[in-house]
């Protein structure tokens, strides 16, 4: 990244985290606002680990420290940010805006939303924010480190609750991921559909479906250089990129079930798959042995990314202590083969998570 567009970054990111804490010490009578329309809270993480050297970054390490703020602006329009701190040693961007949207509610049940928001692609991305707290496991799905959309610059148009079954959707019109954190620099580049629904009061289904064109995909930081090489004569400056997601969400007394299913491909290539099933067994009090196996399969014809095979199996503890801070225990087995990197090996990490 550019050394100015990195200090740019972090100005708007510092001026903004400026504004909404002055917004808080200062009343807000031009707005019609107080104190309670606006909630903050702050959410962190550090890590422990021991196992193969290529599994782990640092012994001890540091995670993301993220400022959550939302605020009801008025009866309608409300705002919501997630500002992210984490030390230089781990990224050149210190301080990154992970979302910032404005939202208008059209009614009870439908609204729409502007800004820097999560992509509906799947129940992992729309549901949780950077903070760990509440993450399912210790990491994300292999997919979100390159094949999911994470983040998407937009004009979303939501509902939810609607008929017995409270089927609920997301279109998200976006500038695409090569965009970054600009505005439409290209127009309406990506398309994001996602819909659902409640069969049972425990059991929630969401299909969605995303669509991209990535500009000038071989100068990407995500395109597989290693494997491509040979192919940059046949591949076009930009690239058609389609993702499918499916999502199952199972929650009773004994135990708790998240599966995620992604079917992705670039223009040209056959089709990639990961998959991420995660099973918690409850009645332990304030502590949840889960179970997860994450796998993913990236096709030998793909020609945006490096092709090969991640896979993980892991045994895990959560312990809740109380509302505002948990430790993960996870023990876990992965094999990782693609094209430039090929490892196994076994790890040992401890997790301590807060939000106040």
């Amino acid at each position: 990244m550019n050394p100015a567009t990195s200090i740019l970054k972090f100005k708007c990111s510092a001026l903004l985290f400026m504004c909404i804490l002055m917004t808080l010490v200062f009343p807000l009578p031009a707005l019609g606002m107080s104190a309670n329309d606006w909630n903050l809270k702050v959410f962190g993480h550090a890590e422990v680990a021991t196992g193969k050297d290529a599994l782990i970054s640092d012994a001890f390490e540091l995670g993301e420290v993220a400022l959550f703020t939302t605020a009801r602006l008025n009866s309608r329009w409300s705002i919501l940010s997630e500002i992210s701190y984490l030390p230089k040693r781990y990224r050149s961007d210190t301080v990154k805006v992970e979302r910032l949207r404005l939202r208008y509610e059209l009614s009870t049940n439908h609204w729409m939303s502007f800004g820097k928001m999560h992509t509906p692609v799947n129940e992992w991305n729309d549901a949780f924010h950077h903070g760990r707290l509440f993450f399912p496991s210790i990491d994300r799905p292999f997919a979100f480190s390159e094949f999911v959309p994470v983040h998407e610059v937009g004009l979303r148009f939501s509902g939810e609750n609607l008929g017995s079954k409270r089927l609920f959707y997301d279109l998200v019109l976006g500038s695409g991921q090569s965009a970054g954190d600009d505005v439409f620099p290209s127009g309406v580049k990506s398309f994001t559909a996602s819909s659902g629904f409640w069969p049972t009061d425990n059991l929630k289904l969401r299909l969605a479906a995303y669509k991209d064109t990535l500009i000038d995909h071989l100068l990407d930081s995500s395109h597989g250089a290693e494997h491509n090489a040979m192919m940059a004569d046949m591949v076009p400056e930009d690239l058609k990129y389609q993702a499918f997601g499916a999502s199952l969400i199972y929650n009773n007394p004994a135990f708790d079930a998240l599966t995620e299913l992604l079917a992705f491909r670039s223009e040209g290539s056959d089709t990639s798959y990961s998959i991420y099933q995660r099973i918690g067994f409850k009645g332990a009090g304030p502590m949840t042995p889960y179970v997860f196996a994450d796998y993913l399969t990236v096709d030998p014809t793909e020609r945006h990314f490096a092709a090969g095979d991640n896979k993980k199996l892991g045994l895990g503890l959560e312990w809740l202590l109380g509302s505002a801070a948990s430790l993960k225990f996870e023990l876990t087995r992965e094999d990782v083969n693609r094209s430039y990197r090929e490892f196994a090996g076994t790890a040992f990490r401890l997790q301590f998570a807060f939000g106040i």
